[in-house]
């Protein structure tokens, strides 16, 4: 069969990432799902993938290699028919790699340590946890002044990371109203026309994990 395979979890918000960046460059691939709640990445089958035992992960004719933003830029950069997803020039691809770092050490980590116990473990909000994340989201509005997306006016694999981490957010119903560019952003990408397809099952997810008691 032709195409890369992609291994992974629909809700998860990297793999999500790596499935918009496929749409978006139109990268033939070829989807494995990746139950992670029947412990499917502990299987020796999928530890030949990826012994580090995570999703997303990708076969590329004997290929293979994890980490979403790294399988972003690979896949981009060999396959995608829309190079500005992740730019040739230098300059520019420098500032697309500074989102994505920015993404990983600041914005998701700050997200994602606020978000992630309400969502998930039903614990009480951390005021010092809401202020980190607070200063995330300050650093990423001062970053989208006069700019449509992420790093200017062109959409890039960097908006892809920084979108499912505000996606965490926006799923436990946050405010955000606040953030004038980011909101403004957010709806750009939610314009996108497979923004649906790759980001319901993560709020299908959280909806399923509300409804238990």
């Amino acid at each position: 069969m032709p195409g890369v395979d992609l291994y992974l979890m629909s809700a998860s918000p990297p793999c999500r990432s790596v499935l918009m960046a496929c749409k978006a460059a139109e990268v033939e691939i070829n989807v494995k799902n990746v139950d992670l709640f029947k412990g499917e990445h502990k299987e020796e089958a999928y530890t030949k993938i990826n012994p580090m035992q995570e999703v997303p992960a990708i076969d590329d004719d004997g290929f293979k290699m994890s980490e979403s933003r790294a399988i972003m830029c690979y896949l981009c950069d060999k396959y995608g028919k829309e190079t500005s997803l992740y730019p040739k020039e230098h300059q520019e691809r420098a500032i697309v790699n500074k989102m994505l770092y920015f993404d990983m050490g600041t914005f998701n980590k700050a997200i994602s340590a606020f978000v992630g116990p309400q969502l998930f473990k039903k614990e009480d909000p951390d005021k010092d946890k809401e202020a980190d994340m607070k200063r995330a989201l300050d650093k990423f509005e001062k970053a989208l002044d006069g700019n449509q997306y992420a790093t200017g006016k062109t959409l890039t694999i960097a908006d892809f990371c920084l979108l499912t981490s505000l996606i965490l957010a926006d799923a436990l119903k946050y405010d955000l109203s606040p953030w004038c560019n980011i909101m403004a952003w957010f709806q750009r990408m939610k314009d996108l026309p497979y923004y649906e397809e790759c980001n319901a099952p993560f709020y299908e997810l959280v909806k399923s994990l509300s409804e238990k008691k």
